[in-house]
């Protein structure tokens, strides 16, 4: 068992550098330049203009959700952390510990919460940008995968907390 929890600590030790290294290319080519325009542009911008319709307030508003969804992408990074941490558990032996079934209804919690997030920070985008929002493409590929697989871990959650209880009333058996 030790090899295959190694082996799967590395798969999972290189699966979060690649995703860690998507985000920090994508961030490298986001322009942050664009808060320091917007600070000018608060300084010198035509008060009798409406904040809302101004072009600099809708390139803010694409800044800042861009920015919230960098946060998030991160967020999920986070979440793939705590595989890490179920591993080295399993391979201590603790398969049904507390910490494996906080750990898992963690990483489902986190998985949900961004493709919520994502999907309403895309719709957002796409407002303010004026192209069109189809619901069902936007829940292609990591929504239709993410949803699944975070409630997938609340019941496999609740499995180690039964499998959890079993272990516990065989260890009194005994």
């Amino acid at each position: 068992m030790k090899d295959n929890t190694k082996l799967l600590t590395i798969i999972t030790y290189a699966i979060l550098l690649g995703a860690v290294s998507v985000l920090l290319n994508d961030m490298g080519e986001f322009d942050f330049n664009q808060f320091e325009k917007f600070q000018n542009w608060a300084k010198t911008a035509d008060k009798s203009e409406h904040w809302f319709t101004s072009k600099n307030a809708i390139e803010w508003s694409y800044y800042a959700i861009s920015a919230a969804i960098f946060f998030w992408r991160g967020y999920l990074i986070y979440g793939f952390s705590y595989f890490l941490s179920i591993l080295k558990e399993i391979e201590n032996g603790n398969y049904f510990s507390d910490k494996n079934i906080k750990y898992f209804k963690k990483i489902g919690s986190i998985f949900i919460n961004y493709t919520i997030s994502i999907l309403v920070l895309r719709f957002l985008l796409t407002a303010i940008d004026g192209s069109t929002f189809k619901f069902i493409r936007e829940l292609k590929g990591e929504f239709t995968f993410l949803i699944p697989a975070g409630l997938a871990f609340y019941i496999l959650a609740k499995i180690f907390e039964k499998g959890k209880a079993v272990e516990e009333e065989n260890d009194l058996t005994i």
